[in-house]
């Protein structure tokens, strides 16, 4: 999905009183995918690595702590 539809879809959520960012849809529906095409082989290691590419992507790692890197 374009960056430009998750902003669509991050407002449309806003209007209805749900609260989500941009890359927060974008792991949602990446991490859909991922479940999709791994089925029952999906491992928690698979969901870490989309998340981190989220996280860079956006440049929102954390530093091992839960905290944001500085």
């Amino acid at each position: 999905m374009k960056n430009e539809n998750f902003e669509l879809l991050s407002a449309a959520l806003r209007s209805i009183g749900g609260n989500f960012d941009v890359p927060t849809l974008e792991l949602i529906f990446l991490v859909n995918e991922e479940i999709k095409s791994k089925g029952d082989h999906i491992s928690i290691g698979d969901i870490r690595k989309v998340s981190q590419k989220i996280a860079q992507k956006y440049g929102i790692e954390k530093n091992g702590t839960g905290q944001k890197k500085t």
